[in-house]
């Protein structure tokens, strides 16, 4: 089951060298492997959306979605599998 988290949960993260987030804090907390990367640029209603999104394994268990707002380099919980 998925469960959109809304708002998205607002979460420090820790890089590797080359980027890739290895663990996150906040509301959400530990470390994460990623799985998977992909970037969504659009217009929605004039105001653009930058954002790089990266599907995590959570402390070894839980399966969630970030993302990185690229316009204001904040970091969020999007979405959680259970």
């Amino acid at each position: 089951m998925t469960r959109l988290i809304s708002p998205p949960t607002a979460i420090d993260v820790t890089l590797d060298h080359g980027g890739a987030p290895i663990a996150i804090a906040g509301a959400f907390q530990g470390s994460v492997e990623p799985i998977a990367r992909w970037k969504v640029e659009g217009s929605w209603w004039d105001r653009p959306v930058v954002r790089e999104y990266w599907k995590v394994v959570l402390n070894n268990s839980l399966l969630c979605e970030l993302y990185h707002d690229l316009t204001t380099r904040a970091w969020f919980v999007d979405r959680v599998y259970d």
